[in-house]
């Protein structure tokens, strides 16, 4: 608050969305080493594309922290973590429209579990009834405004969510399991 350029609204943060931001976190540096190790970087490098956006980013960032620092006296912490918000809300649209776009060209959601699509759905659900919640149980409302990135990618979930069930139960539906099945082996008797 207070000249920071952060408005005086209720912040909605609750304990359970900072341990989630760690899981995510952790899950994704999981993710990358497997990538680095089994896909490895050379075979297959990230595009160009993707590579300048991460040093933008981190240019971004940096920038950010040193400019609020030289000007304000201080880093800017809680502003920090809203330009992260921003550029989160970013990446959760850009990492919706390929796979929109795939199933429209092809006509087909074959190659993906829809369950998968569901949780994603039910998460963006209760996030937001999470955040309505909070600022129903605070008794001010302004919470919302507090959280932008929070609401935002909950909206912007739950609408791709809804598109991409639309696609699957809709537009092109199919027959069988729209995902391939692990291959089952019977269990044999011991002799």
């Amino acid at each position: 608050g207070g000249g920071d350029g952060v408005s005086e609204t209720q912040i909605t943060v609750q304990g359970n969305d900072v341990a989630f931001a760690i899981h995510a976190v952790v899950m994704a540096s999981v993710t990358l080493s497997q990538i680095g190790t089994y896909d490895t970087f050379t075979v297959r490098p990230p595009s160009r594309r993707v590579v300048h956006f991460l040093y933008a980013t981190a240019a971004f960032c940096s920038l950010y922290l040193l400019s609020t620092r030289i000007f304000q006296g201080r880093v800017n912490f809680l502003g920090f973590l809203y330009v992260l918000g921003s550029i989160k809300i970013g990446i959760t649209i850009a990492k919706y429209i390929p796979q929109a776009l795939l199933n429209r060209s092809r006509r087909s959601t074959v190659g993906w579990n829809v369950y998968n699509v569901i949780l994603d759905l039910a998460g963006g659900i209760l996030s937001l009834v999470q955040l309505l919640g909070d600022c129903a149980d605070m008794g001010d409302w302004t919470g919302i405004t507090g959280n932008p990135a929070k609401i935002a990618i909950a909206l912007v979930t739950i609408c791709f969510d809804l598109l991409f069930l639309v696609q699957h139960y809709l537009l092109y539906p199919v027959d069988g399991p729209s995902y391939s099945t692990l291959p089952t082996i019977e269990p044999t008797e011991i002799k």
